[in-house]
């Protein structure tokens, strides 16, 4: 739940951030075209150097202290810590020399050379980053985690307004590039912040951390050479998945860019390609955060069960945490895919494009919040091959699909192709995880739930486009949407509350062992 605060926080910010660059004369879909690609890059580096680490780190530690064993689980801590600074380090190094090459000769978008460079300090930073949080995620605090986000969040929002304002008002900066590269600095900026917050916690529970290895029980000795290949053992494959998924996302940007330019100019296919990565993927992704933070919370405690053989727990957490999902995705699908229009035209006056693109994304939020459990379950227990094998899957269908669809005309061609692509490959590879897990755990949805949670978010959507119809007559657009949806998402909780589709003791399963390492740590505390 702290994690979930957090990404509330989080990606309202992030959501600022997005509408000031977008609404910014000089950036607009453009500018959002040039961040994409190079967030492309770097999030291909990030996936080879640090992307699965807090996944990995945050399982072996919790399969340590699940059996109370806080002295190796240190260990382990001290060796990624070690391991990913080096691997970290190298990663920034060699985004730095190949910036040019990549910019000019693999994306051919010469104006991605300056962000890259911008954000090739990152690499390093986000590598230690991700251990610290792997550490005491894995400690079952999330709450470092969450307040470190929001942080970093905040700094990068607030550095990329004052800084931008400052170039192109004061020194009357023009220049695309130059401007993208600057909002990208401010990552690496923010990143600086959001490292120097989790050091200073360590710092603080550091006291705590040791009367936690003073009294460690059942504690096995951890060789150095064999906390490497373990961690590397299982770190490997969580990053191969997001790598594979980046390499997809790339690939995806370059059939992409091509294939519109066989019907539109460069300039042309860079906006349509903004438009989708600036404004939509952002959209989609804002609900797709709280699915995420149960994923993340679920891989630790998995984990530690694991260790113990208890998962009957574990599995009533799985099947709310899946509920959970659905409740939010449904009635936000449905937000996108009634008032697309309405939502761009609020969010983005000066660049407002798109809305057909959102209304077909809706539907990805369901199956994607669905997917997310499953990958943190499935690493949880230790099947780490199966997020492979469908984001592979994934991957080939949307490059297949890119190629046919962009290139026709009409409704499905062009870059909405591209987006029913993506539906697609999302929804094949969402009914795979679910197959393939329904064979390891005992997951129990019930179809009432969901068709009681169907109800509830028709009659809200009917009963929100009611009251904007009859408001937009009285006040103007922007506050009879904020006014009819707010009144309509009031109604949908009432609903949820009314059908018992979820109740507080389905809530309680979501932190069973919070409390317990609450009073943990309470204890620690007042011995040391």
């Amino acid at each position: 739940m702290a994690l979930m605060l957090s990404q509330v926080i989080v990606k309202i910010l992030g959501l600022v951030y997005k509408l000031y660059l977008t609404n910014k004369e000089g950036f607009g879909d453009e500018g959002n075209g040039v961040t994409s690609a190079a967030f492309q890059v770097y999030s291909l580096v990030l996936s080879v150097t640090s992307i699965g680490v807090p996944a990995a780190v945050s399982k072996l530690v919790a399969e340590r202290t699940g059996v109370g064993d806080h002295k190796g689980a240190y260990k382990i801590f001290k060796i990624s810590l070690a391991l990913f600074s080096v691997i970290g380090m190298a990663g920034s190094y060699l985004l730095s020399i190949s910036a040019n090459y990549i910019a000019n000769n693999i994306l051919g978008m010469p104006e991605v050379e300056l962000s890259l460079l911008a954000l090739s300090p990152s690499i390093f930073l986000v590598s230690i980053i991700s251990v610290y949080k792997g550490y005491f995620n894995g400690r079952e605090n999330m709450r470092a985690t969450a307040k470190a986000q929001t942080y970093d969040q905040l700094t990068k929002t607030f550095i990329t307004i004052v800084v931008i304002e400052i170039s192109t008002v004061f020194a009357k900066i023009t220049n695309i590039a130059v401007i993208v590269s600057i909002s990208n600095l401010a990552t690496t900026m923010a990143n600086v912040v959001e490292f120097t917050y989790l050091y200073s916690f360590y710092r603080k529970e550091l006291k705590e951390i040791k009367y936690e290895i003073m009294t460690s029980v059942h504690a096995k000795p951890v060789r150095t050479i064999w906390a490497i290949k373990e961690i590397i053992s299982v770190a490997v494959p969580m990053a191969i998945t997001p790598f594979i998924g980046t390499i997809g996302r790339n690939l995806d940007s370059t059939t992409i860019m091509s294939g519109l330019q066989t019907n539109m100019s460069y300039n042309d296919a860079k906006v349509q390609y903004g438009i989708l990565t600036g404004k939509i993927d952002t959209l989609i992704n804002f609900p797709l955060s709280f699915s995420g933070t149960m994923s993340t919370a679920l891989v630790p405690s998995i984990a530690s069960a694991n260790s113990k053989n208890t998962l009957s727990e574990v599995e009533k957490r799985i099947n709310t945490s899946m509920l959970v999902g659905l409740l939010i995705a449904l009635p936000v699908s449905a937000i996108y895919l009634f008032y697309g229009d309405e939502i761009l035209n609020f969010l983005f006056p000066n660049a407002s494009n798109g809305a057909t693109l959102l209304k077909i994304s809706a539907f990805t939020i369901i199956f994607l919040s669905i997917e997310q459990t499953i990958r943190g379950v499935l690493i949880g227990i230790g099947e780490n091959k199966i997020p492979i094998i469908t984001v592979i899957i994934d991957a080939v269908i949307g490059l297949i699909l890119n190629k046919i669809l962009i290139h026709l005309d009409g409704f499905i061609g062009g870059i909405n192709g591209a987006a029913i692509g993506n539906l697609i490959s999302n929804f094949v590879v969402t009914a795979i995880g679910y197959m393939w897990i329904k064979k390891k755990v005992n997951i129990k949805i019930r179809k009432k739930n969901i068709l009681k949670a169907v109800v509830a978010t028709l009659t809200f959507i009917i009963l929100s486009k009611i009251i904007y119809k009859i408001l937009v007559i009285i006040v103007n657009a922007k506050i009879s949407l904020l006014l009819s949806v707010g009144i309509g998402a009031m109604v949908y909780i009432v609903l949820i509350h009314l059908f018992d589709i979820l109740n507080t003791k389905q809530l309680q399963t979501l932190s069973f062992r919070q409390k317990k390492a609450k009073n943990n740590r309470k204890i620690a505390k007042q011995n040391a």
